[in-house]
């Protein structure tokens, strides 16, 4: 897919954050744009961001863990643009604090929302893709392969999308269909989730930093879009955690019990966990880190059409 001119593409979880950046960075490429989420006002801004570009927007209230409202979305989507090109599956949430404080149905909310929320949405446009020959593309994590102390839900959430969306791709290559499924792994972005992310404890977490962009996400899943490949990982940050981890079991260890004991720092208040059935979405993409560029991500984005570097 060299040119996304005119192309339709649905991304949920689009009212802050990379969804919302990704709406902006897929109408800037010439894109009709379609959003979900939970929050009404969020997905208002995401649309007129979509406009502000000359292209189609539709906004689709919805929450991903209701499989008939999904379905109902796509067929308002082929009904209204005659077909679906690209779907990004990105709606996500957590909670922090160590598992032992999380409350059963908080833990299985994350992951029914950012791992089954992902499936509902690849079965719902799985049908509109294999018509039009189009592509998943999908908002992994660097914590789809690696783990996240104090973030264990997520962690298992992303682990659990990563096995199913890599097994997917393999099952479409077999039967010979022509739709693609890509993961961009991000690692540390600067969203409202260091702030605003629901809570076990009566704290919330020590935020990082610095992050990147959420803009610079959203291009890699443009660029994905362009030129399909099975997975990426954003951020030179990122790509050195995972190698550290991959390589040395005891250095990667040490790495990750730090960074525990980093988050557990924290002293602001926490969030309420009631977050996580409500409409959380404000449409705004950044957060209260130094939201930077990536210096290397172009080079590479350049490189997917020749497969040059990972």
């Amino acid at each position: 897919m060299a040119s996304l001119e005119g192309k339709r593409v649905y991304i949920t979880g689009a009212s802050s954050g990379v969804g919302l950046a990704a709406a902006e960075a897929f109408a800037k490429h010439g894109c009709d744009v379609a959003v979900s989420a939970r929050s009404v006002d969020g997905l208002e801004r995401a649309a007129a961001s979509v406009r502000r570009y000359g292209r189609r927007a539709l906004v689709l209230p919805l929450d991903v863990t209701d499989q008939g409202k999904l379905t109902e979305a796509i067929a308002t989507i082929e009904q209204e643009w005659g077909g679906l090109d690209v779907l990004v599956p990105n709606a996500a949430m957590t909670i922090w604090g160590p598992f032992t404080e999380v409350r059963k149905e908080e833990f299985d909310r994350v992951v029914e929302i950012s791992f089954l929320g992902v499936v509902n949405t690849v079965r719902a446009g799985l049908p509109a893709l294999e018509k039009t020959g189009g592509n998943v593309v999908a908002t992994g994590s660097l914590m789809s392969k690696l783990p996240l102390p104090t973030w264990s839900s997520y962690s298992a959430a992303k682990w659990a999308e990563r096995g199913f969306l890599h097994s997917l791709r393999i099952e479409l290559q077999s039967s010979g269909s022509d739709v693609t499924v890509s993961m961009v792994h991000p690692g540390s972005i600067d969203t409202p989730v260091y702030r605003d992310t629901p809570s076990a404890l009566d704290r919330g977490p020590r935020q990082p930093p610095e992050g990147y962009h959420p803009s610079v996400i959203a291009e890699a899943l443009v660029a994905m879009a362009k030129s399909p490949r099975a997975e990426i990982t954003v951020g030179a940050e990122a790509k050195a955690l995972e190698l550290l981890w991959t390589s040395s079991q005891q250095a990667g260890d040490l790495a990750m019990r730090a960074i525990y004991h980093y988050f557990m720092s924290g002293r602001r208040a926490g969030s309420n966990a009631s977050a996580l059935w409500e409409a959380a979405g404000k449409g705004v993409a950044g957060g209260d880190l130094i939201g930077r560029p990536s210096f290397t991500l172009p080079l590479r984005l350049a490189t997917l059409p020749l497969r040059l570097l990972r």
